[in-house]
């Protein structure tokens, strides 16, 4: 704002106060995630899978629960859903509604395509939509920056734009946002991810793998509603593929995780399955590939493609069952900026995320430096990366379907870093995360609070908590919120 030559200070101040008392009257146009107005309720919300854009899985904000409060843990409700919720709720705190109420709300999405908000305190709904379509989806909402809108996937093919508080639809400047032509053979089947005033969303086959379908990463403009495709195959088309444009096939985006953000860089990172890939030889196709774009998704800035991607596709070892874990800066190593790759193929990753294949740009195979063989363990949910406050060692905790393994990441004398296992589970846990200092959990029929150091049990109780496939916890504000496959949502905390 420009002020006018001559303003008095009495006038600014009094600007200052009026603005304040608008942002008050209007809850939804006060900027309540500013740090510096609301920092609770900042601190308080879990706006996406894996709580950040680099999908680290870490709530470091969280202070109820910890190491001498969890084992109190105790069910406090749950509530049954119209369908079943396979994947990870999100949930904003105190959100003031029309009657004057403030209310932690959970946001969730069915398999149905159906979006629902709870109120966090019992569970009962508040609001649900569900755009028309075939199929089924796995995604996980997210919420906006500033908190009044939440986008979801549709089985209609689209992304819509919700509002927090009323659930109404918000049309208008290129919404709802289409990212796919296929809805009854290519599904969002991951998280949705939002950062750089983007939200990303990736695409993928349902299972059965009936064509046509590519993966591709769509880059929304938050402002604009503007769009950037990124096609896996063929990927020297820059829109969504139409029928019998493109002849190759797969090469699905289906992890947990979808789209990863860098939080040093801004960049993007994807992974691939099954499909085709000869980006080697001049071609344009990216099967069983990592992929680095540009936070606006519009230019491919490197790649990595294991050497035996030709073995993965044959064999059905897609890489791309999970998604890149993003490890923070490692202070004295050669190679800072460091991803942990999974996969079906049971081998864990270590890759540069600044030059992928070692040899200068996309297109080029191997390069990682270091592959951990793990024979029979596959990784399909996300790594959960946690840096001990106390110790300052970084933590990688990947739930194999051996079990859940901690690798402690360690920089030698010469700045060479690498994953060093230090403790393993035979629990076959989804994506875990970490909030008040403990290792959350769930596997069928169980929910696990950990000693992250050690893998020592805090807390495990199963109190009517069902099978699992996908579904993931959150754990914000004192309470752990976690969906199963009988269709209901479970809230665990303090009594």
């Amino acid at each position: 704002m420009r002020w006018r030559i001559g303003r008095t200070c009495s006038t600014i101040l009094l600007s200052v106060v009026l603005a304040m008392l608008a942002a008050c009257a209007n809850p939804l146009q006060a900027p309540i995630n500013n740090p510096h107005l609301h920092p609770q309720q900042a601190m308080s919300d879990w706006p996406m899978f894996g709580y950040t854009p680099d999908r680290s899985g870490v709530n470091p904000n969280e202070t109820r629960l910890t190491s001498a409060t969890v084992g109190t843990m105790q069910k406090l409700w749950q509530v049954s859903l119209p369908d079943v919720a396979d994947s990870s709720p999100i949930l904003l705190h105190g959100l003031r509604f029309p009657d004057g109420k403030l209310l932690d709300v959970l946001y969730v999405t069915t398999r149905d395509g159906r979006i629902l908000a709870l109120n966090a305190a019992d569970g009962s709904t508040l609001w649900s939509h569900q755009p028309s379509g075939p199929k089924i989806t796995n995604s996980s909402a997210v919420a906006d920056p500033n908190r009044q809108y939440i986008y979801a996937y549709g089985l209609d093919g689209y992304l819509h734009k919700y509002n927090a508080i009323t659930g109404a639809e918000t049309p208008g400047g290129g919404w709802p946002v289409q990212i796919t032509r296929f809805t009854g053979t290519e599904k969002e089947a991951s998280a949705l991810n939002l950062a750089n005033g983007y939200l990303y969303v990736t695409t993928s086959g349902y299972i059965g793998d009936a064509t046509p379908y590519q993966g591709h990463l769509v880059t929304i403009n938050l402002a604009t509603g503007a769009t950037h495709i990124f096609n896996s195959l063929c990927s020297r088309i820059t829109h969504l593929l139409a029928p019998d444009e493109c002849q190759a096939q797969r090469s699905g985006a289906w992890a947990r995780g979808g789209a990863v953000v860098d939080p040093v860089t801004g960049d993007v990172f994807f992974t691939t399955g099954n499909g085709p890939f000869d980006a080697n030889a001049n071609g344009d196709n990216y099967g069983d590939s990592i992929l680095k774009l540009s936070a606006d998704g519009s230019r491919l800035l490197d790649s990595y493609t294991p050497s035996n991607y030709a073995t993965l596709d044959d064999t059905d070892e897609d890489l791309g069952s999970v998604a890149p874990a993003l490890l923070p800066k490692i202070t004295g190593s050669k190679t800072p900026l460091l991803l942990a790759q999974g996969g079906k193929d049971g081998v864990l990753r270590l890759i540069n995320r600044q030059n992928m294949s070692g040899a200068g740009g996309p297109g080029h195979v191997g390069g990682e430096l270091q592959a951990i063989s793990l024979p029979g363990c596959n990784l399909f949910a996300q790594p959960a990366v946690w840096t001990d406050p106390q110790t300052k060692i970084v933590w990688l905790f990947a739930p194999f379907t051996c079990g859940l393994t901690a690798f402690q990441v360690v920089t030698n004398a010469d700045g060479q870093t690498r994953l060093h296992q230090a403790w393993k589970l035979s629990a076959t846990v989804n994506s875990p995360v970490v909030a008040g200092g403990i290792l959350f959990a769930i596997e069928s029929n169980h929910i696990l609070a950990l000693s992250p150091q050690t893998g020592g049990a805090l807390w495990d109780k199963a109190q009517g908590y069902g099978a699992v496939h996908w579904e993931c916890p959150i754990v914000v504000g004192g309470a752990l919120y976690a969906a199963d496959e009988n269709a209901t949502l479970s809230a665990y905390g303090l009594p």
